[in-house]
């Protein structure tokens, strides 16, 4: 019935189930890299869940965006945001 999707909170980020982007990256390469390399996909999905546990608790208490803040801060090399300038600029003009 309804056409358009009207979120909760504007900010709020993507999720596929329960799980953001991120979190399932983390859930997934443990288990991949397990499976793979080791053949142990159980500890794989042990240390996933843990690592899964782990960002929902740092983003729990500090908000969704706190590691990507973090990565800009602290590795400029590697993350990049089209908007901002990189963040070893520390001004912009004068």
């Amino acid at each position: 019935m309804d056409k358009y999707y009207i979120p909760r909170y504007l900010d709020e980020p993507f999720k596929i189930v329960f799980l953001t982007i991120d979190e399932i990256i983390a859930l997934v390469a443990p288990i991949l890299s397990g499976l793979f390399l080791f053949n142990a996909p159980v500890i794989g999905l042990v240390l996933g869940s843990g690592l899964v546990l782990l960002l929902k608790t740092i983003k729990g208490n500090e908000g969704h965006y706190f590691i990507y803040h973090l990565a800009y801060w602290h590795l400029p090399q590697i993350i990049k945001f089209r908007s901002t300038p990189p963040s070893h600029v520390r001004e912009i003009l004068g």
